[in-house]
């Protein structure tokens, strides 16, 4: 079995629900922080799975805390989190250029296989290189689990009531508008770099959905869903490509194959958006 689906059954088989807590957005931010905490404390568990999880809950935490920006003072508690995800960055980073040679494989003719094959072998090797070791270094994990506590200690002294109904309906409503504003620049000038813009508000806007109680009917979430999975391969395709470029292995038969797979995404994200973000009047 790869690295990708042993991820994948232990996600399956370990996290626990991913709706909001019964007492509301605190509970649901203290709940996801103690269990990023709990993750990177524990040795025992898959590294690889660690990383992958963590960096889930940490968007999560994130979206709530923009939500409640306009009400509590959360924006430097957003500021810290993104900070500590971005010690694990390098990590998800490599193994996210092996998913999506991985993905590539299904794409390849002939002479893109057996360049795809070449490079296997070649990622692995950077991948042990960034790392500095195989799995999650110890004092990355202790430094991240530390930051979080602090985070969770101030989460548990603010006031979350204050983020009623309309509160909450007037950040949704800010949140669609921020996302909508990000998909018109990308339908102005279909660069990756508003793709990933895009993609950090989609994500942003999902979980906060998911996570306040103002949950999306099933087709309005199954498309903001796929547009997520769209724009998250499109970012995978981006970091490969980079990672491709920095180990000087971008020209080959390779680069068309990810050109070619790159272009589709985007077209596919941006009929996905036209549904859910539309100009304005039309």
């Amino acid at each position: 079995m790869d690295t990708d689906s042993r991820t994948r059954r232990e996600s399956a088989a370990v996290s626990p629900g991913e709706g909001p807590a019964p007492g509301g957005v605190g509970d649901t931010l203290a709940q996801c922080l103690g269990r990023c905490v709990e993750r990177l404390e524990d040795p025992s568990r898959p590294p690889a799975w660690v990383v992958h999880e963590v960096r889930k809950d940490l968007k999560r935490v994130r979206a709530l805390l923009r939500l409640s920006g306009d009400v509590l003072p959360t924006r430097r508690l957003e500021k810290r989190c993104a900070a500590a995800a971005r010690k694990l960055s390098p990590l998800r980073d490599a193994d996210a250029a092996a998913e999506t040679l991985a993905r590539l494989r299904v794409r390849a003719d002939p002479q893109q296989l057996g360049a795809l094959e070449a490079l296997a072998d070649r990622l692995a090797d950077l991948r042990e290189a960034v790392a500095g070791a195989p799995g999650l270094p110890r004092p990355i994990a202790a430094d991240v689990a530390g930051t979080l506590r602090r985070v969770l200690r101030d989460v548990q002294g603010m006031s979350f009531e204050r983020l009623d109904a309309a509160a909450l309906d007037a950040g949704l409503a800010d949140s669609w508008a921020d996302t909508a504003m990000a998909f018109r620049r990308v339908v102005k000038k279909p660069a990756l770099p508003h793709f990933h813009d895009f993609r950090k508000a989609v994500k942003r806007e999902l979980h906060q959905r998911e996570l306040s109680g103002r949950p999306l009917d099933r087709m309005e979430r199954a498309t903001l869903k796929k547009l997520a999975d769209v724009l998250g391969e499109l970012q995978d395709l981006d970091i490969f490509r980079d990672t491709l470029r920095a180990a000087g292995h971008w020209r080959g038969p390779v680069r068309p194959l990810l050109k070619q797979t790159i272009y589709e995404l985007k077209g596919r994200a941006i009929r996905l958006g036209e549904g859910r973000y539309p100009e304005p009047g039309s």
